[in-house]
């Protein structure tokens, strides 16, 4: 229920300093942190606390749930009303107790008023609670140098952890995936195996970490970032710097954003952006820059995309302003393999752009520019020798060249379509030469050859990535060949691969089959 008339209750005094005391009774660490960061909302950035800002600075609690249901237990002892959902008005007796841990959390005007923060028995303000929430200074423990290494010693140790870290890094840049029989010899696990220190051993982690989700291998990417998390934690990283935690800080954003937590990853970025400590790494490294743009840019894709949002114009220019700097930061750190990925990502999203009708550009030009952004980041693999074990540009190029085709209902009138041709998708990357066109006459043949590298063992692609190869060789199949052998059989072995993939990736692809029509 409302709160009475401003004055009318007593103060709220809480203290900062441990023992944690509200009222002088102590209260939990996570509780106190809490309410303070529902207060900072309010008074200091105008809005109430999302659950994804809640998510983003417990990062190793699966849910939030119990730190919540804790929190509001304190807060009922201690007499202190807080409310949830976009209602804030509404009667707090009303609010449905099922929907709370979804937020956002508020309090009411007169409850805000009878707050007064102590720390170490000092007045302060509202607007310093910053550095006690982790908004003003790194959320990472202070991993500085506090002592002098041995530097003989340091450099007369076994150097395999080295050997295995630099082999592990070089295939990451491949593309490569190990078998799960042979994910044992991985060399970022024989890199943890031999490592020295907690610093070699974290970053080892972090490096596996975004390794093996850039390869789809999310279940063991998780895994490692559990790891890293827990040395974090123990306060381990003495000899780490400050360009290290601003690393960490995005592999967690990443983590999130795999698992969907789009708001998650979006807070862990503006608190990296925001703290005093680490961003000035991110304005003044280019190669955590890099990361930072190419998340965030992500992060406006997904805005963009989303149907019936707002400003999903505004997002898709910001996603490509974004992508731009990601591609200068790339080159101003000498990062051949982050330019090709700027640039992959810099097409496709132009063309997906495009296809929603968020950008303005005449189709066809748009189709050839994508185009050119998707064969510069192939050529660059080709030339050199980096992401050479992906299929995404495959993918994207060969469904961008079918882009201005759509379904038809019989299959001779799909057979009428016109596909931008091979050639003029190579004609479009001049000067740069076509990899992809070289020996190829048409479309079908190069989806055809990626397979058989695959079915050989020369290549490995993730279950995603080999579902999106199978559908872009179906299309392009059954429009050079119509109903022939090797269309069924490339589509039944799409079929097959669907069961390999989450049930949510499974939508996709049965929309995309429904729309070829083999009899």
């Amino acid at each position: 229920m409302h709160s009475s008339e401003p004055g009318s209750q007593p103060p709220v005094v809480i203290e900062l300093s441990p023992p944690y005391a509200v009222q002088g009774r102590l209260v939990r660490y996570q509780s106190l942190w809490l309410l303070l960061r529902i207060i900072y909302a309010r008074q200091i950035e105008k809005r109430p606390l999302s659950a994804a800002t809640i998510r983003a600075h417990f990062p190793q609690t699966k849910s939030i749930r119990m730190i919540i249901s804790r929190a509001f237990a304190e807060f009922s002892r201690l007499g202190i009303a807080v409310g949830w959902g976009h209602d804030q008005q509404i009667d707090l007796a009303l609010l449905k107790l099922s929907q709370r841990s979804r937020g956002p959390f508020w309090l009411q005007a007169d409850t805000l008023e009878r707050f007064v923060f102590l720390r170490q028995g000092e007045h302060i303000s509202a607007d310093e609670l910053g550095p006690f929430l982790g908004l003003h200074a790194s959320a990472q423990p202070q991993m500085g140098m506090v002592g002098e290494r041995n530097g003989v010693d340091y450099v007369m140790q076994d150097m395999r952890f080295w050997q295995h870290l630099t082999q592990g890094m070089r295939e990451g840049h491949d593309g490569f995936v190990r078998p799960a029989a042979l994910r044992q010899s991985d060399p970022f696990l024989l890199a943890q195996q031999c490592a020295q220190d907690d610093f070699q051993q974290a970053l080892a982690l972090m490096k596996a970490s975004l390794a093996w989700r850039r390869s789809d291998l999310l279940a063991e990417s998780k895994q490692a970032l559990s790891r890293f998390e827990h040395i974090i934690a123990l306060g381990q990283l003495a000899s780490a710097r400050p360009t290290f935690a601003a690393m960490a800080q995005i592999v967690h954003a990443w983590d999130r954003y795999s698992q969907g937590d789009t708001e998650a990853a979006r807070v862990l970025l503006q608190q990296l952006e925001a703290s005093a400590t680490l961003g000035p790494v991110v304005r003044y490294n280019p190669r955590v820059r890099f990361e930072f743009l190419n998340l965030s840019a992500l992060l406006y894709k997904f805005d963009a995309m989303a149907e019936g949002g707002a400003l999903r114009q505004e997002s898709a220019d910001a996603a490509l302003q974004a992508l731009s700097y990601a591609l200068e930061a790339a080159c101003e750190a000498d990062s051949i393999d982050a330019v090709q990925h700027a640039a992959a990502n810099i097409g496709w999203c132009l063309w997906l752009f495009r296809q929603l009708d968020l950008l303005d550009q005449p189709l066809p030009a748009v189709q050839a520019q994508a185009m050119r952004w998707l064969g510069l980041s192939e050529w660059i693999c080709d030339r050199f020798g980096v992401g050479s074990a992906s299929a995404w540009n495959t993918i994207f190029i060969l469904r961008i060249a079918r882009g201005n085709c759509h379904g038809a209902s019989s299959l001779a009138t799909f057979r009428t379509q016109q596909p931008m041709s091979l050639s003029e998708a190579a004609l479009a990357l001049q000067p740069l030469s076509a990899p992809f066109a070289l020996g190829f006459n048409h479309w079908f043949a190069w989806a055809q050859f990626t397979l058989e590298e695959y079915d050989s063992g020369r290549l490995r692609f993730p279950p995603l990535q080999l579902a999106n190869l199978l559908l872009e060789a179906a299309w392009f199949c059954v429009f050079e060949q119509g109903a022939s052998l090797a269309a069924y059989q490339i589509v039944e072995r799409l079929r097959a691969q669907l069961l390999e993939l989450r049930p949510s990736e499974r939508v996709f692809f049965r929309d995309a089959l429904s729309a070829i029509p083999l009899p």
